[in-house]
């Protein structure tokens, strides 16, 4: 038999109490029959065990000893108790099969096991045309992700491309555990409702004081509101498409040139971002004593210092030191290479670089 699995706002509970319940009485005829022939009839444990089994099974073997009138009654009530709880317990079983419920728990316990299993992952709240182009671009990066969405046909679509969901409110505390909101690296919040993806936001927040956080909302007041939240950054997908149009028709070729730096679909070049830890052999040095343009074919673009300024187009006699992002750009290969090399690995960006709305 089956524990309770649970879910999410009882979403997707499988509910197997009656077959629990059955299990435990029939438990409970095996003791007490055992228990009621020791204490009539005077038999040893085990022969009073074989005979509740016998009886209960109905297989046809002989009464272990002789019964007195006393054990006979005894057995009568066993008889008819077995019988019931068999029944019942053979009812229940049919009715999961037929209904497929069994099928379902065991997916239910797979999706369990996998999201336990989840470390550094991203999650991300609301699947509609933002939330799909928000996963494929994480999964392009390389990255894992948990999708939670209320609408069970959007589930079904992301389930079908082999990734976590889970089905329920992103702004309810048990949903966001169930996603690993605990242990997970960053959350994107890509729900229409800018009043929604506050409240996300905040629960978000709340569960995790050093969880990465891009929040979507429709206008300034809301943006301000989301990052009293605990945003880290936000996004305003119309002012961010503003931009990107007006730089096309005005900076045509930069505009083409960021879409190949940013975009994880692109292999020609890749802008990536790594936090110095304290154990980096860079710390101390200066930034043109790393030859990286020479040696590696890198480029740093800018540096963020641990109390949040920002450096663009950092000199070479820039000294860097522990908690330092360095915003580097070159060829994935030799990008990637670079942050084996220096000890540093990409790291979400720290709370407060928020993009403006």
């Amino acid at each position: 038999m089956f524990a309770e699995t649970r879910g999410p706002d009882g979403a997707g509970m499988l509910i197997r109490g009656p077959i629990l319940l059955a299990s435990l009485a029939l438990l409970a005829v095996l003791v007490l029959g055992t228990f009621g022939y020791v204490a009539i009839e005077g038999w040893a444990p085990f022969d009073a065990f074989w005979m509740v089994v016998i009886t209960l099974t109905t297989i046809g073997f002989g009464e272990v000893h002789p019964l007195s009138n006393a054990g006979r009654l005894f057995t009568l009530g066993v008889i008819v108790a077995g019988v019931g709880i068999g029944t019942y317990t053979m009812t229940q079983v049919t009715q999961l099969i037929i209904e497929g419920k069994m099928g379902e728990g065991l997916r239910a316990r797979r999706r369990s096991r996998r999201m336990d299993a989840l470390r550094d992952h991203y999650i991300v709240v609301g699947y509609g045309r933002l939330g799909q182009t928000i996963v494929e671009e994480l999964l392009a990066s390389g990255c894992e992700v948990c999708v939670i969405e209320k609408d069970a046909s959007s589930i079904a679509r992301v389930e079908a491309l082999g990734h976590p969901t889970v089905e329920g409110d992103g702004a309810n505390d048990d949903v966001l555990r169930s996603a690993g909101v605990m242990r997970a690296r960053g959350i994107a919040i890509a729900v229409s409702s800018s009043a929604e993806a506050v409240f996300v936001t905040l629960s978000a927040r709340e569960l995790n004081p050093e969880l990465n956080i891009v929040t979507r909302v429709a206008d300034s007041e809301h943006a301000v509101k989301a990052r009293r939240a605990g945003a880290t950054s936000v996004v305003s997908p119309h002012t961010m498409g503003g931009w990107r149009m007006a730089h096309g028709l005005v900076r045509p070729h930069a505009s083409s040139f960021l879409d190949l730096a940013t975009l994880a679909s692109h292999a020609e070049i890749l802008l990536e971002e790594f936090q110095v830890p304290a154990d980096s052999p860079v710390v101390g040095g200066s930034l043109g004593s790393l030859r990286l343009g020479e040696q590696h074919g890198v480029l740093v673009v800018a540096i963020r210092r641990a109390d949040g300024r920002m450096i663009a187009t950092p000199h070479a006699t820039e000294v860097l030191a522990t908690g330092d992002i360095l915003i580097a750009i070159g060829a994935p290969a030799r990008v990637r290479e670079l942050g084996v090399r220096l000890q540093v690995a990409p790291r979400p960006m720290a709370r407060g670089t928020g993009v403006r709305s």
